[in-house]
This record gives structure tokens, sequence and C-alpha cells, in this order.
């Protein structure tokens, strides 16, 4: 009986998507989870070979669903679409570019039917090679319910291949709710957070092992610029506005810090952008928030470095900013969630 859908959105990233049906096709077969575990690729109207990349595992020995869709639909119509095409009790959200390590699809599935949790997390491996563990707890499995907990460790790190989320029938004003984040770019978020607030017996499971892995070019990117500044829409949500109210403000100003910083590392070359068009609009439109720009002298240089177009001279100002950086406030979530 089928447990779990492995749901894959990409678009014109036919060798990545290729790499990784082949990585998942050959975990299930090995591990004997072919009647336990289902992959579905949506394909947003690529123009590259991604068909023909992925209609070689149609006839495979694995249960495999491809759908093109006739126009791009955005990232996050993508997620909405394949969580309404999946038909199993959970799915796992997995970018193409991103892979699964050897006996990971075993060890979600075995979670899963031990724990039978609302949503479950685990750690993630990036950059390559990195030994940080964004979970760190020393049983196999760490079982959260306390509503304020299970919201920390779900901001804790936002990365989608690293979500797992139970699939149930959302009624029309779920829905609704759901959809006012679509085209945000959080919209993964906002269906664990939905789904948790549905729950009865509010669960959630987190595996401290690592069980997914960025490829080598983690440094290019696709993130949009505008999608980290509205990282607030991340916590715009009935079940997080309800517990930790709070968190809102410190997200309106961490999107603001982060969409900063990604743009600071695109122009200084360590992020390379896929389009960085964007980006270049991005920062030629991004307004001065001073006040709270103030609160973090770090990202106020980094802002004049971006409007002044002077950010490749970053290795000479950084011993400036190492002298001024103890004058910061210093904020993280956890107090935030406190307050």
């Amino acid at each position: 009986m089928y447990i779990l859908t492995i749901a894959i959105p990409t678009y014109n990233r036919a060798a990545k998507v290729k790499r990784l049906l082949n990585v998942i096709n050959d975990e299930i077969f090995n591990l004997q989870l072919q009647d336990r575990v289902a992959v579905i690729v949506s394909d947003n109207a690529s123009t590259d070979t991604t068909p023909a990349a992925v209609s070689g595992f149609l006839n495979s020995n694995i249960n495999i669903k491809y759908y093109r869709q006739p126009e791009n639909l955005g990232f996050d119509g993508n997620i909405k679409f394949l969580y309404t095409k999946a038909e199993t009790s959970y799915v796992w959200f997995m970018a193409d570019d991103d892979l699964p390590l050897k006996s990971a699809i075993a060890n979600v599935v075995k979670t899963l039917e031990m724990y039978n949790p609302d949503v479950l997390l685990f750690s993630f491996i990036q950059p390559p090679g990195s030994s940080v563990r964004q979970f760190d707890y020393p049983e196999p499995a760490r079982l959260v319910s306390a509503p304020i907990s299970v919201i920390e460790h779900v901001l804790r790190y936002t990365k989608i291949s690293i979500f797992v989320t139970r699939k149930i029938s959302f009624n029309s004003s779920q829905w609704q709710a759901l959809d006012e984040n679509l085209g945000d770019g959080w919209y993964y978020i906002s269906l664990a957070f939905s789904v948790l607030e549905a729950s009865p017996n509010l669960q959630l499971a987190i595996i401290s092992e690592p069980l997914a892995t960025c490829d080598d070019d983690y440094f290019t990117i696709t993130t949009s610029p505008e999608g980290l500044l509205r990282m607030d829409r991340a916590v715009h949500h009935p079940f997080v506005l309800k517990y930790t109210p709070g968190l809102l403000k410190f997200y309106k100003d961490k999107g603001y810090y982060t969409a900063i910083q990604f743009a600071f590392a695109v122009k200084c070359g360590s992020l390379l952008p896929e389009y960085i068009e964007e980006y270049n609009k991005f920062i030629k439109d991004l307004e001065c928030r001073i006040c709270t720009l103030l609160r973090r002298p770090r990202s106020l240089l980094q802002f004049m470095a971006l409007k002044l177009r002077i950010a490749r001279l970053w290795p000479r100002i950084r011993p400036v900013v190492r002298l001024i950086q103890p004058l910061s406030v210093s904020r993280n979530s956890r107090e935030a969630i406190g307050k």
C-alpha cells in the first residue's frame, strides 16, 4: 500500500531531474519500496529536453507519473498542483537540483509509519560535505506537539526538500486561505502550517540525521529577491499568528535583511543567479528602510554598497564592518517567538 509520494517540481533542468530520478529509481528498487513510494514530476512548461529526460523512466519498475504544464504555473502553482495530484498519505517535495542520500527514502517511510506525524522534517547537507545539522537531537526522531515549538522547528530551515507533509482534503475556505500566499515562493510552508492547523492531534516529527543534499553548483540560484523580501508571507498564516504574532514583524525585517544579503552576494560573485536582470531591477528599486538598517550596521553597509555599485570592494570594506558589528542589535527567531 502506497504511503508516500515524492513530488518533484521542475523547469528547464533536464540533466538535473534525470539525475534525481536515477537516484530515486535505484533507491526504490533496491530497497523494495515499489509498493510504498510513488513519484510525480510536474514540468512547468520547460523549453529544454525535460520531456525526453523523464520519458525514459515512465516504463521503469517504479510508479511514476509525469505532467507537462501547458504554461508556466510559477513555483507555488507547481507546488499546489503536485500536492493536489498526490494520491498517498504523505507528500515529500524534492527540488530537482537536490538528492536524497542512501537509504533516506526508507528512513522517511519507516518514520511515517512509526509515528504518523502531520509534518516530517530532517537535516540537510549544504554545502556538500558540511557536517552541520539543522536539527541535532540524540534520538532517531524527535516528536514535537507544543504549537510554539512546532512553529519554531518548521521555520528553522526552510529548504523545500526537507518537507514531508500529510496529504489532506482541504475545504474551500482552507484553500482560499492557502491561495492568498500563491506567488510569494513560500506555498510549501503555508501547506505545512495548514496541515498542522487542521490536525486534531498536532504532531511534528524531526529526524536529525541528514537525509538529502544539494549538488555541487548550489551557488547557482533561482531564488527570487522579491520572494526573499516577502519572507513574512511564510508566517502570515492563522496558525502562526494565533500562537506567535510577534513573528510577523520579525520576518518582515528578516526578509529585508536576507534580500539585501543575497543581492550583495550576487554582486560580489559569491552567488550566481539564473536571472541576473531580476537582481539588477531589485537593487534599483530597493527602498531604504533607515530605521531597520540602523539596527543592523552590516546590512546598512551592504545596502549602501549595492546602491553605490561598489559591492565588489567588499574585501576592503570588511574590516570596517568587523569594527562596528558589535554595535548591532542581535536578534533571532527564538527571541521573536518568545514575544
